[in-house]
């Protein structure tokens, strides 16, 4: 039996779709890749962010979901009313069984070469004049264990989605999400208008957001140049480089996964 918050979202949206990552995966390029697609009208952008920064209990990230953006307002007219929920994977934590619950169709996981994730949320934070240490479950690696682990338990299907094959053949892995999503998709999709003036933070609500000001001044999807930092450039204290080491063995062990949509051609 649905749980009432699911039946109330199946009362207002077509369709709900889950999106799931670790800090630093290109998961909001993801997301605005499908914001283009004419079906999904209203997306919600890490409703449990300040449920978990700011200590907010779980209504507070439902009652985000309930006020999601209407991107008739951002992309123009929409021909349905589908949500789309993106969420990081350790804002989300043990929660993750009534996100899941929500969702209409098999949820997406979006993994990235661990080196690149986290030196990039460290580098968001230099950026921002923070400190570059915080704790090891914000680099959203173990959460996202537990995730699947879940997943793979209660036998729920899901897919996953490795960030650099999407920024390096966005066409080949878009038409294959959207087919498991039961979406249409065309190349239009792949090409927006810059929008820098969007605010989707719920818990950085002030000031220049360092974590989204690239992507959201983006016109399209930009190919991987980066090169992946060696582990032992990672600092040692605070057990961060083991953590890289782990998370980095983690990540070849779900390149392996046969959920993991590769690309064709």
């Amino acid at each position: 039996m649905a749980s009432p918050r699911t039946a109330h979202l199946a009362s207002k949206h077509d369709d709900v779709y889950v999106v799931i990552a670790p800090p630093r995966t290109a998961s909001t390029a993801f997301a605005r890749v499908l914001w283009n697609n004419p079906r999904i009208g209203y997306y919600a952008h890490e409703p449990f962010e300040a449920a978990h920064f700011d200590g907010h209990d779980a209504s507070h990230a439902w009652e985000s979901v309930e006020n999601a953006v209407d991107l008739s307002a951002v992309t123009g007219p929409k021909a349905g009313n589908a949500l789309l929920i993106k969420e990081i994977a350790f804002q989300a934590g043990d929660r993750i069984g009534e996100l899941l619950d929500v969702g209409t169709a098999v949820p997406i996981f979006l993994i990235r070469d661990p080196r690149l994730s986290i030196s990039s949320r460290r580098e968001v934070k230099r950026r921002s004049g923070e400190p570059l240490e915080f704790p090891l479950e914000e680099t959203g690696w173990l959460a996202l264990e537990r995730q699947i682990a879940h997943c793979r338990t209660h036998g729920i299907d899901y897919v996953l989605v490795d960030a650099y094959d999407f920024r390096s053949r966005p066409q080949s892995v878009m038409t294959q999400v959207s087919s498991r999503l039961g979406l249409d998709f065309d190349t239009s999709q792949l090409s927006w208008e810059p929008r820098p003036d969007l605010a989707l933070s719920n818990h950085r609500t002030s000031g220049v957001d360092h974590f989204f000001t690239r992507v959201l001044s983006s016109r399209g999807i930009e190919p991987p140049v980066e090169s992946a930092p060696e582990v032992d450039e990672f600092p040692v204290e605070g057990g961060l480089r083991g953590h890289v080491e782990w998370a980095l063995e983690y990540y070849r062990d779900l390149r392996q996964d046969p959920k993991l949509i590769l690309p064709k051609g």
